[in-house]
């Protein structure tokens, strides 16, 4: 008998004469992953994706080298227009299974062959966070502008959807709202951020089910279109007046001596007019604005720690301390490291030259999200592709909090020595030369 995590003999004992491992827990832990994988498959076959996604989590949990639920979270992170995410997750997959078998080569051989549409991505997690900057700060004018454009161009962008919603319910347009929610449940059926806000604003769970049902007939593969498209108070004014300009009163009637005085005295008045509304129009918003905005970010903010909270949950229920600790052993950590980073260097030689610089700069961004979030694995993954991409701070910077948290101090110290010895100028030096100095 063979042992399932190296292939070396297993002795009488029932522990691998190699790693050391249990067999009949490594085998649970296995089934278990293959568990997850299928309900995980089950669900992303009606379109659930968001419930795949923690049953895909969970099979990675208990075999991070399970290649086809890696696989299919790659596709469904690219389903919902987080592209470099999906690109992440197939990069690691070819690196267990560096085979020609491994769908996960000729994902990523797609990828290479259209250079732009990586890029793209790029600009699209930047277009975004401008979007989110300027919700946040209160200007919604400009991030109605920014979603609308990306979601033009990129019709599956939940995430976009979900912002632009949650402007929508703040501006009080509630029909608009449940125009962009209905995307969501289209792409996702079943995405919880998309199924509160119809709750919170007032929507029956009859309504929301028969929403569902309707969305299945959008195509979301079209760019999306807002005929009803959010304009200001002066946008409207503005073009109300060319309406008037444009289709003027062509009554023909007796001709009579024009009084010019009279009409200067028309104009003095139309001028104080408009200029008392503009007055209002841009001071007044403004000051509004500024009043609201503690709200504004508390409500977003909430929206945020909600999301993180339901992720902690679902990883919660899915842990078995004791196989868990077997699973998390020190040695095997540190082996699963070193071939990860052996791999790495052999499987992103074929995409290294692609992929531009810009990649970095977001992957170490997906990394700070997932040591916030507790997810240590998943950015220790994240911090070894930006390295092969681009050797920096920030990258060894999440590396060593990652390991950290995984109570790896010798790693993690290997890390913040790198930065010491090679980064000299970093922000993250004070921090470094205090855990250094303990």
């Amino acid at each position: 008998m063979e042992c399932l995590n190296c292939g070396a003999p297993v002795l009488e004992n029932g522990h691998c004469s190699s790693c050391g491992m249990n067999y009949k827990l490594l085998k649970k832990a296995y089934n278990t992953s293959n568990y997850y994988y299928n309900l995980g498959l089950d669900r992303a076959s009606v379109r659930d994706l968001t419930g795949a996604m923690d049953a895909l989590n969970l099979a990675l949990k208990y075999n991070k080298q399970n290649i086809n639920a890696r696989n299919l979270l790659g596709l469904i992170y690219y389903e919902m227009g987080e592209i470099v995410l999906g690109l992440t997750h197939w990069v690691v997959s070819a690196n267990y299974l560096p085979d020609e078998s491994n769908i996960a080569r000729q994902y990523i051989k797609e990828v290479q062959a259209d250079p732009l549409k990586l890029e793209e991505a790029n600009q699209l997690a930047k277009q975004f966070n401008q979007a989110l900057q300027h919700a946040k700060q209160g200007t919604k004018d400009l991030a109605f502008i920014q979603l609308k454009r990306i979601l033009s161009n990129y019709p599956h962008f939940v995430k976009g959807y979900l912002l632009l919603a949650l402007l929508y319910m703040e501006n009080g347009n509630n029909d608009r709202a449940k125009k962009a929610l209905k995307r969501v449940l289209r792409i996702d059926k079943n995405n919880t951020l998309a199924v509160k806000y119809l709750s919170e604003m007032g929507v029956a769970p009859r309504e929301i089910i028969g929403m569902k049902e309707a969305s299945a007939r959008i195509d979301v593969n079209s760019a999306y279109k807002d005929e009803d498209q959010y304009k200001s108070d002066l946008e409207t004014f503005v073009e109300k007046g060319l309406e008037d300009i444009d289709n003027p009163d062509l009554t023909v009637g007796s001709y009579k001596e024009v009084n010019h005085n009279k009409f200067n005295l028309l104009y003095v008045s139309v001028g104080l007019v408009l200029g008392i509304l503009v007055f209002w129009i841009l001071v007044l918003p403004t000051k509004l604005n500024m009043a609201n905005k503690e709200s504004r970010d508390e409500q977003i903010a909430y929206n945020e720690e909600l999301s993180k909270k339901n992720a902690a949950i679902s990883d919660l229920e899915g842990q078995v301390d004791t196989l868990q600790k077997q699973i998390d052993a020190k040695e095997q950590e540190e082996k699963d490291a070193a071939k990860a980073e052996k791999d790495s260097k052999d499987a992103f030689g074929i995409i290294k030259t692609n992929i531009p610089k810009t990649a970095y700069k977001t992957l170490c961004e997906e990394a700070a999200n997932a040591v916030e979030a507790g997810q240590y694995e998943k950015a220790i993954d994240i911090c070894n592709v930006a390295l092969q991409i681009q050797e920096g701070d920030d990258a060894y910077y999440y590396l060593a909090k990652a390991y950290l948290g995984n109570q790896d101090e010798q790693k993690a110290k290997a890390a913040y020595i790198s930065i010491k010895e090679n980064y000299p100028d970093s922000s993250h030096i004070d921090e470094v030369n205090e855990y250094l100095s303990e």
